[in-house]
């Protein structure tokens, strides 16, 4: 494995763990208690995943060595971008009106992957007050926070 494709491992793993946790965390907690108890599992095993290779790379950053911050930035967009997902379709299952075109998951990612690069196609777009509040916050956290975030990687160190 070369020394590239090994520094970039831990991202891909990050974002492995988050998305099974993403798509297996159990919303209907009436089903039966294996299917809840099983995603629930699976869900817990996912973040824990992510938790160890998160404290890893930190650890990495705490010891100085070089161009970790990259990564840990990847991370947390990645972190972003399904905890944005899970709330829009968290929302979307309690107030189905907020939203229009999100009925699934995939849905929900598709529709915060569109609001956080700002294309926006339009098939699905926020509907109610809550839900344009939420992307609201979202684009002033793009604009803002990633933003300042790239700007700083791409400084060169002071001497």
């Amino acid at each position: 494995m070369n020394v590239l494709s090994r520094a970039w491992s831990r991202p891909f793993w990050v974002f492995g763990g988050l998305l099974l946790a993403y798509y297996a965390f159990p919303l209907r907690w009436t089903e039966s208690v294996v299917a809840v108890g099983t995603n629930l599992l699976v869900t817990v095993g996912a973040l824990a995943l992510v938790g160890t290779v998160m404290v890893r790379e930190l650890d990495s950053v705490r010891r100085g060595l070089p161009g970790r911050s990259v990564r840990v930035l990847a991370m947390l967009l990645i972190l972003l971008v399904m905890a944005a997902s899970l709330t829009f379709f968290l929302l979307d299952q309690n107030r189905p009106d907020e939203i229009v075109g999100l009925d699934t998951r995939t849905d929900a990612l598709y529709f915060t992957l569109s609001t956080m690069t700002t294309v926006g196609y339009g098939d699905v777009h926020a509907e109610g007050q809550i839900a344009r509040a939420l992307v609201c916050a979202m684009i002033i956290f793009n604009v803002v926070v990633v933003a300042s975030l790239i700007r700083a990687q791409s400084r060169p160190a002071p001497d």
